[in-house]
């Protein structure tokens, strides 16, 4: 079958498993890229302690202040609180480019999605995309069983990195920087994919180009959520 790896290429697989073997990205241990005792660690982003609009960690009643300033965004569905084992996941696949990881990080994200008509993903600029090999929300929505838009998000705009930057700076930072190719989306609701959302700026940003052309509801759907706290959490760049 065309599908079967040829005699080398199994070699070579075996060789390289031998040389590099699998290691739990939160602990180390051997054997695979997230363990069964750090996959306990991770913190759902769902249910009780969170927010729920934007997921995010929040123990009063009504939602929290970080999703406020959001005009265009509906709200933000994620799997896990970007922290500990969750973290080191989404740094392996963006940083690391363990593409293996994309499989596990969607099906994170699966059960905690609504449903929606369409899906694409959060984009990289070009040239971002170049020096990385990859955007980590494409591979992500290449292995969820779901319909994608027709059209395509594109990154018009090079924006620095967000590192570093309070909520209204990074939405100034990310102002205009998107824009929409394909037909209308009148009258749907659209999944935006990603890793981690932050403070929610950038795809708040997506979300506004893509009521433009007639979406009803933007969702966010991402595999970590990190509950931003300009005085104690470090934002991470895209």
């Amino acid at each position: 079958m065309s599908g079967t790896p040829s005699l080398p290429r199994l070699l070579a697989r075996g060789a390289l498993d031998l040389l590099y073997p699998e290691r739990c990205l939160g602990c180390g241990a051997f054997g695979t890229l997230l363990c069964p005792r750090c996959e306990a660690r991770l913190e759902c982003a769902s249910g009780t302690g969170r927010c729920p609009n934007c997921a995010a960690r929040w123990t009063a009643a009504d939602n929290c202040p970080r999703c406020f300033g959001w005009e265009a965004l509906d709200r933000v569905h994620a799997a896990y609180e970007m922290d500990g084992p969750a973290r080191k996941v989404v740094h392996g696949l963006k940083y690391r480019g363990i593409r293996a990881l994309a499989g596990r990080m969607a099906a994170a994200v699966g059960p905690v999605a609504p449903d929606f008509d369409v899906a694409m993903p959060v984009p990289l600029h070009g040239s971002r995309q170049r020096r990385r090999g990859f955007n980590q929300a494409e591979l992500m929505l290449n292995e969820l069983a779901c319909p994608r838009a027709e059209g395509r998000l594109l990154r018009i705009r090079n924006t620095p990195h967000q590192v570093g930057l309070h909520h209204g700076e990074r939405r100034s930072n990310v102002a205009g920087a998107f824009a929409y190719r394909g037909p209308s989306l009148t009258g749907l609701t659209v999944a935006l994919v990603d890793d981690v959302v932050t403070t929610g700026a950038t795809v708040n940003e997506c979300a506004r180009v893509l009521r433009d052309y007639g979406a009803r509801h933007v969702i966010a759907v991402a595999y970590a959520r990190a509950s931003y706290d300009s005085g104690s959490v470090k934002p991470i760049p895209d």
